[in-house]
């Protein structure tokens, strides 16, 4: 009979336990990062940057890093992510995922398909979704209730003790009322204590109207969940145009200030051409302001100024320079003999390209028939020759 072993011979071996099968950690980890990049988030996918596996025996761990889109729900998206690749690694490799873990690393916003808010929103475009949040303010109206709350719980005191046990009113109101009584609304000094008072009250009018939070932006709302906001500090938006500015050639000294409508950029400019670099400082501070996701675009303004060494392309470097004539030495008096006419001569050393220029012209005769010495010339002279 066929598969039947001879009397007295070797068992053989089944051919499901002649081998085993070993699934390696870059094949797992290949699998999870591919699950991990075709997951679908809402017609978008993530960026995976990098991916861990290890397995041991039958089971496998896995841990992938993702760039998601922006804007989406961190706790959908990662969950979405997690369960396709533990789904796909188990399904391709036959190993069980023992654990599944994703980390977010950044949002990145989706150039290339912006999700536009749903047709039935009653939201409008650029409404209440784009507005800042509003502060809460919290310690200003505490302070203003303390003390409100102070002064009243000091004036009740006082009231309830001179009626209820006959005890004099407390110094200070029987001044103040003493002060009014004697003091009339013309007075200059009650003028100012209204003056004070409307002002205060007008300040605490403007506070408690206005949103505040003047020190961020509202970035655009989630589609579909425009309970869920968020904002960008001013100060992150400037950091990240003056890095982007200092990044064009020639630009130094970067200076950014984000308003609320634009970006005001201040930049010295120390090489080439200064019409060229401020448009590529105006394309790049739109580029960089545009990767933000901003609910409410903001306007660059760009000012750029040359350095004092700043020259124009294909200007020769000694151009425009004046003529600096060499002072004569101080140990050198300006009759000095020349050699070789009966004196000496001092030495002194002068640097190679420094000498000035001597014109060679017949000298005076003096009264003792000796030449006179031959001075400096005081500018750029050129030479005669005797021919």
């Amino acid at each position: 009979m066929t598969g039947t072993p001879a009397v007295g011979g070797p068992a053989r071996t089944a051919p499901a336990e002649r081998g085993r099968t070993v699934v390696a950690e870059r094949a797992v980890r290949r699998i999870a990062e591919r699950a991990a990049a075709e997951t679908d988030l809402a017609g978008r996918r993530a960026r995976v940057t990098h991916g861990t596996a290890t397995v041991q025996g039958r089971r496998a761990d896995v841990s992938v890093d993702v760039r998601l889109p922006y804007p989406a729900v961190l706790t959908e998206a990662g969950e979405r992510v997690r369960s396709r690749l533990s789904d796909r690694v188990a399904e391709l490799s036959g190993l069980t995922v023992r654990a599944a873990t994703v980390r977010v690393q950044s949002l990145s916003p989706d150039r290339a398909a912006p999700q536009q808010p749903p047709a039935h929103e009653d939201t409008p475009s650029g409404g209440r979704a784009a507005r800042r949040p509003w502060s809460p303010r919290r310690l200003p109206a505490a302070l203003v209730a303390l003390a409100a709350a102070a002064a009243c719980a000091a004036l009740l005191y006082d009231v309830l003790s001179v009626h209820l046990a006959d005890r004099p009113p407390a110094g200070p109101r029987t001044g103040a009322v003493d002060w009014l009584a004697a003091h009339g609304p013309g007075d200059p000094v009650v003028v100012a204590g209204g003056a004070v008072a409307a002002a205060l009250g007008a300040w605490l009018l403007c506070l408690a109207l206005t949103p505040g939070l003047r020190g961020v932006l509202p970035m655009s709302p989630v589609p579909g969940r425009h309970d869920q906001r968020a904002v960008l500090d001013r100060a992150a938006a400037a950091e990240l145009v003056r890095d982007a500015a200092s990044a064009v050639p020639g630009v130094t000294h970067v200076r950014v200030r984000c308003g609320r409508r634009r970006v005001r950029v201040r930049a010295r400019l120390s090489f080439g051409d200064r019409p060229a670099t401020r448009a590529a400082l105006r394309t790049t501070a739109g580029a960089t302001l545009t990767t933000l996701g901003l609910a409410r675009p903001l306007k660059p303004r760009v000012t750029l100024r040359a350095t004092p060494h700043w020259r124009p392309p294909g200007t020769p470097p000694t151009a425009g320079r004046p003529h600096v004539a060499t002072p004569p030495p101080a140990d050198r008096s300006p009759s000095a003999e020349v050699p070789g006419s009966g004196g000496t001569a001092p030495d002194r050393t002068v640097p190679l390209g420094t000498e000035p220029a001597v014109s060679h012209r017949p000298p005076p005769s003096g009264a003792d028939g000796q030449d006179a010495g031959v001075r400096p010339a005081e500018g750029p002279v050129t030479e005669e020759s005797d021919s």
